[in-house]
């Protein structure tokens, strides 16, 4: 739906869009390659992502409560809805320990004559089975980033244009002070 807003409105709405977005590209493009160089080829300094990212996304949470309870119901809408697609995101970190921690689990049960050299210094190597489910939480939050983060651009676009999807109406009601709702026929998108 689109309503009239004030520029403050669209800026103010825009400002958990980006703030997600800056998350997304510092915490999984960034800091992985740097990780990956310092780490040596272990896989556990990786919790530094989630940790960094779940920060940023309990700021969205605390600014979205706040919100609700200060500013124009536009404005909350977009922090609510930038707060739930980092929700999103912590599911997919919690899905991706579980698959890690499983198949670490199997890789030390199992290790024996399965293992992988870790292309390291020290020569050592780690279970195949291990570096399989390592691949597949990856790529559990890949996509998960991949679709929040392309969501969210379009939720900038939106957030300016006085845009949100009425859905986000059942996390943020509506009231007799919230943004007025433009009529089809005035609709300039």
């Amino acid at each position: 739906m689109q309503y009239k807003i004030t520029k403050d409105e669209a800026y103010n709405a825009q400002r958990p869009h980006h703030i997600f977005n800056v998350n997304v590209i510092v915490t999984h493009l960034a800091a992985p390659y740097v990780i990956l160089e310092l780490a040596r080829g272990s896989s556990l300094p990786f919790i530094i992502v989630p940790i960094v990212s779940g920060l940023v996304i309990f700021y969205l949470y605390s600014q979205s409560k706040k919100t609700i309870a200060g500013e124009s119901w536009f404005t909350a809408a977009h922090w609510t809805l930038a707060w739930r697609r980092g929700r999103n995101l912590l599911l997919s970190y919690a899905t991706a320990i579980v698959v890690f921690t499983v198949a670490s689990l199997l890789g030390s049960l199992f290790g024996g004559g399965l293992m992988m050299n870790d292309f390291s210094e020290e020569g050592s190597s780690t279970s195949i089975v291990e570096k399989i489910g390592t691949f597949f939480a990856a790529i559990v939050i890949f996509f998960t980033v991949l679709y929040n983060f392309l969501q969210t651009g379009i939720s900038v676009y939106d957030a300016g244009k006085g845009i949100v999807d009425e859905k986000i109406e059942e996390f943020v009601p509506r009231d007799e002070n919230s943004n007025i709702e433009i009529p089809e026929d005035e609709k300039t998108v």
